[in-house]
């Protein structure tokens, strides 16, 4: 009977100390990685209870993730389609869906090229292109119309290098995979490896940061907590300290 107890008394001890913790799981594209991880440490300076763990990885790959059932409390992509592919299943809360940050793309090598117009020097490439994969990733679908726009996107075919998210696209021009290729702003203030980035015309084409809180969260109010931070006075700034654009409708700090 005593050690009965005493099992009894552990599993308690156990049930109370889980039910105790409030860890906050978030799911955010790759792109975010650097960002996310300074945001934690200025959220916790608020909210030091919230235990947060980040999943990152390709947008549509953390949307399988979600619609497969994986445990998430906030989803911050960087496609809307993916979030729009959850909304319309249900499997985010539609009210808690907003846009925290933008970004833009641009041309990137880690040499120093003689031209300054990005269509002209991939017309002229005679090397490998690094780009993201399109039919998988907001980063490669984003390229493909922007190249397809500017007319030279076909003529690339048998030249590029895909990538599984906006990380190893950056990864392919630094260790010297790739000539050059396209990433995003963000990436490219982040990285001191890089000699050249030039901005790619993208008329039309906006690359927005949505975030939702996650049907079934078992976190919401801190889930609540972490996206108003974002969008406050200080998450946007600390997002445009580091590459992206502050987006219409973040609410300076009271």
């Amino acid at each position: 009977m005593p050690m009965l107890a005493a099992a009894l008394l552990l599993s308690a001890c156990g049930e109370t100390s889980a039910d105790n913790s409030e860890e906050l799981l978030i799911s955010s594209a790759s792109s975010l990685t650097d960002v996310m991880l300074s945001a934690e440490k200025a959220f916790n300076q608020t909210h030091p209870d919230v235990e947060v763990a980040f999943n990152f990885g390709s947008s549509s790959k953390l949307r399988n993730q979600i619609e497969q059932g994986a445990p998430v409390d906030l989803f911050l992509s960087a496609s809307a389609q993916d979030v729009d592919m959850l909304k319309k299943d249900g499997l985010v809360q539609e009210q808690t869906i907003q846009n925290f940050a933008e970004n833009r793309l641009v041309l990137a090598s880690v040499g120093q090229l003689k031209e300054t117009d990005p269509v002209q020097l991939l017309k002229d490439s005679k090397g490998v292109v690094a780009v993201g994969e399109p039919e998988s990733v907001p980063i490669g679908f984003y390229t493909k119309k922007a190249l397809s726009g500017i007319g030279v996107w076909d003529s690339l075919e048998g030249s590029l290098i895909f990538a599984k998210d906006a990380r190893q696209v950056l990864s392919y021009i630094e260790s010297g995979n790739a000539e050059m290729g396209v990433i995003y702003s963000s990436d490219a203030a982040q990285s001191t490896n890089l000699q050249t980035a030039i901005g790619l015309p993208q008329d039309g084409l906006e690359i927005v940061y949505p975030a939702a809180i996650v049907e079934g969260t078992n976190n919401k109010e801190a889930a609540e907590a972490f996206l108003e931070f974002l969008m406050s006075e200080e998450g946007q700034q600390l997002l445009e300290e580091y590459g992206f654009m502050p987006v219409k409708g973040a609410q300076p700090d009271a």
